[in-house]
């Protein structure tokens, strides 16, 4: 079994690059920096309390696989999630590490961040060492969004007295 989660995201890197090939070469180092504005604006857009902004990042079908809650699909959705969590917390987030590969209209991004969460009915902020990997997707237009997004912590949350 362990072999699988070895080979596995080769196989899939494999199969994004044959599926998704280009006839024109492609400027690696630019199509990072579009894609790094893009985390940028996605970790601001959180932090700032704003869901259109939040959702202008995505693709308006993207997926996304927040910790402990059900797959959210399509911007509807993922607004109304965001909309729901920013009314009981303010967040401030910030991502530590990226690396991303770009396979034609493709990009696979793996992210380690640090999340904090401030109750807006009080009490301490909770903060957590995050991991995750953002897919994104080149748009008609050429500009990239991301396509789906999944994340975790690194530590289970802090457990509640009295829960």
């Amino acid at each position: 079994m362990l072999w699988r989660h070895r080979l596995l995201p080769a196989l899939v890197l494999g199969l994004l690059a044959v599926g998704c090939a280009r006839t024109t070469p492609v400027d690696t180092a630019n199509e990072e920096r579009a894609i790094n504005a893009v985390r940028d604006r996605e970790i601001s857009a959180l932090s700032s309390g704003v869901a259109d902004s939040l959702v202008a990042v995505l693709a308006a079908d993207a997926v996304v696989m927040p910790p402990n809650e059900p797959t959210l699909t399509g911007a509807d959705a993922i607004r109304t999630w965001y909309e729901n969590t920013i009314r009981e917390f303010s967040a401030e987030g910030r991502y530590t590490n990226a690396q991303v590969t770009v396979a034609g209209d493709w990009a696979i991004e793996r992210y380690d961040g640090v999340m904090r969460l401030t109750p807006r009915a009080g009490g301490p902020p909770m903060e957590q060492q995050m991991k995750g990997i953002h897919v994104y997707r080149r748009q008609p237009d050429g500009t990239w969004r991301i396509a789906q997004d999944i994340w975790n912590a690194n530590a289970p949350p802090p457990v509640t007295p009295g829960k």
